[in-house]
């Protein structure tokens, strides 16, 4: 149908009303001028809010002005009468029901048009399953105010201690049935339906970045020790590839490997942390391992600068809504963070081809990898004939060759990119003037994303003669600063701290400033561990499979175990593989043995010759080591 113009609305009849209220006419003659208005050319939106007017019922008004009457005339004017007023002889029930009844609800709006107008004026979201309306309650409050004062307590809906909640949310949800949702705020001519999110912004190339992670289907063995001492074979739980990718340029801006039965929020912030650093090559263990030459992964390489998305997308895993996650992502990436949903590959098609390109060309000639079941087989069915138990894998040349891979992949020719790669079509892109948004701090941020902030609260005891410390995820904390500072005892301050080196934790004062810096107590003071590690060795611990009571180095103490249990466990074997280079840091510590003297013998000439004892000396005061004073 054509647009309302003032052409047609100068052939309906005239028509003045009688025996109109006050408020009635006012209300009829508000509705005629918006909708003269709308034919003079304003938009809907507009002239509703220029005359009052709801813009639901000014739309109404117009589609039933231009319909045929039973007196085969358009409805014209007449349609700007209320339409309580409308209808005033229609059947009406001639009392509000008496309880809940099949068609109570039907009756009770047929008696009370008003509270039908309040509802169909209604255009606000409504309340799901798991997802509540703030909106919709406040309109619901105003609505039981409207039946304690016009229905009699002892009818329905006033007798209905849910005020008819649920009649009222079927009217609004069949009401909506093929119907637009209006938002008055906006203008309703140009409003579209958006399918695609590249229909809701204008994306360039770097604009939009991805981040998941996919499991390897491949059985991974790694080469260790049983309790005798030999060679042992043992199988990881499972393999993730965590990726960064530009999704509609088509290349990889960072990766990080994970072992475990799912990868952790630490991997997660990892990965987009290396997204915001300088790509560098690695030394490649296998010598016949090599580069393809002009590849690289993210931006640098091509650019010379790191490219930061405006738009950043990730369902909405628990590992992705990990707290610093939450806290820094924002603010360090920039742009908008979207949380889509987990499980729906869908929403993240372009990545999904990719990690399904990087599968079928490599991750399926590793030995031992197969395709699992789906369309085509009801069971997996092994790739290659290789056993991976005779080829076992090193986590360092597999990082390797994923990294081989993956660079090599950024700089291989798609169709989908006119047969060129995307480092040429981001070369391209900015050799003509395209834009690329960056940050020189690119590598600040990156630091910054692991970031944890938090609050915490100095504890102590001057009766006990217990120093000032802070108490932090399963760990003491103290500094020399704060000994005899019995002040600050109970006062709580802004921290921060590095989740991938737990060590140091940094308090603020009110003013933001930096206030005092302390260490872990032992065992977590000597090898930087990250704070995912120190929960795995807390929950070890509690469960009474791990002691670390008195020990000098808690990873360390989780080093010795894993060795232990290395041939009766594969969770053993997946904590040494996704933990290996912190445990690698852990070192060795001398035997306790080492630590003790010998006791003095009987004769003089059977003293042995004084020697130095290398003694680790915990971070808690001075150690004085000497003999006891003999009594008295």
């Amino acid at each position: 149908m054509h647009e309302l113009n003032l052409l047609e609305i100068g052939q309906w009849d005239q028509f003045e009303p009688s025996e109109l209220l006050p408020d009635q006419k006012n209300a009829f003659d508000a509705r005629r001028k918006a909708v003269r208005a709308v034919a003079a050319g304003s938009s809907m939106t507009s002239a509703a809010k220029q005359y009052g007017v709801h813009v639901k019922t000014l739309a109404a008004t117009i589609e039933k002005a231009r319909t045929i009457a039973p007196d085969r005339k358009p409805w014209g004017w007449r349609a700007c009468i209320p339409h309580r007023v409308r209808h005033t002889n229609t059947a009406e029930a001639d009392e509000y029901p008496a309880f809940a009844a099949p068609g109570a609800f039907k009756a009770f709006l047929k008696k009370a048009t008003a509270f039908q107008e309040l509802l169909t004026d209604y255009s606000g979201p409504l309340p799901g399953r798991n997802a509540p309306s703030r909106r919709f309650e406040s309109f619901f409050k105003n609505l039981c105010k409207w039946i304690r004062d016009n229905v009699p307590k002892d009818r329905y809906p006033a007798n209905d201690k849910t005020y008819a909640r649920r009649s009222i949310l079927a009217f609004l949800h069949v009401q909506r049935e093929g119907q637009p949702f209006i938002d008055e705020d906006f203008e309703v001519e140009d409003a579209n339906a958006a399918g695609q999110l590249g229909e809701v912004f204008a994306l360039q190339l770097t604009d939009w970045a991805q981040y998941d992670g996919h499991a390897l289907d491949c059985p991974f063995y790694i080469e260790g020790e049983d309790g005798n001492g030999q060679p042992f074979l043992q199988q990881i739980l499972r393999s993730w590839l965590i990726v960064g990718y530009f999704a509609l340029l088509r290349l990889c801006s960072s990766w990080t490997l994970s072992f475990g039965l799912n990868y952790s929020g630490t991997d997660f912030n990892v990965t987009c942390a290396n997204s915001l650093r300088q790509w560098a090559p690695r030394d490649l263990v296998a010598p016949t391992m090599v580069y393809v030459p002009g590849s690289g992964i993210g931006t640098a390489p091509a650019i010379g600068v790191v490219a930061m998305p405006s738009i950043t997308s990730a369902d909405n895993a628990m590992a992705h809504r990990l707290d610093v996650n939450r806290q820094r992502m924002a603010s360090q990436l920039l742009g908008v963070i979207h949380f889509g949903r987990a499980h729906v590959p869908e929403t993240r098609g372009h990545l999904e081809a990719w990690n399904k390109r990087i599968e079928e060309t490599v991750i399926r000639e590793i030995p031992g990898a197969y395709r699992p079941a789906g369309e085509n087989s009801d069971t997996a069915t092994n790739t290659n004939t290789s056993d991976p138990q005779v080829y076992p894998a090193d986590t360092t040349a597999l990082e390797d060759l994923m990294d081989v891979t993956i660079s090599g992949a950024n700089a291989t020719e798609l169709d989908a990119l006119q047969n060129r790669s995307p480092i040429q079509v981001l070369q391209t892109f900015v050799g003509t003037g395209g834009w690329v948004f960056a940050a020189r701090d690119h590598a600040e941020r990156a630091n910054m994303l692991s970031t944890l902030q938090c609050s915490v609260k100095i504890s102590g005891s001057k009766k006990r003669k217990r120093q000032p410390y802070v108490r932090f995820r399963h760990a003491r904390y103290r500094s020399i600063s704060l000994r005899g500072r019995w002040d600050l005892v109970g006062k709580k301050y802004s921290a921060t701290v590095d989740i991938l080196d737990a060590r140091f934790i940094n308090l603020y004062d009110e003013k933001g400033e930096l206030f005092v810096v302390l260490r872990a107590l032992r065992p977590w003071s000597r090898t930087p561990h990250s704070l995912g590690l120190r929960k795995t060795i807390h929950r070890l611990s509690r469960a009474g499979r791990l002691e670390i009571k008195g020990a000098a180095c808690a990873v360390y103490a989780l080093k010795h175990y894993l060795r232990e249990k290395f041939s009766e466990s594969r969770e053993a074997a997946t904590l040494m593989a996704k933990h290996r280079t912190e445990l690698a840091a852990a070192g060795s510590f001398p035997s306790p043995t080492q630590l003790v003297t010998e006791p003095a013998s009987s004769t003089a000439s059977a003293k042995p010759a004084s020697r130095l004892v290398d003694v680790y000396v915990p971070l808690t005061g001075r150690v004085n080591l000497g003999k006891k004073a003999s009594p008295p």
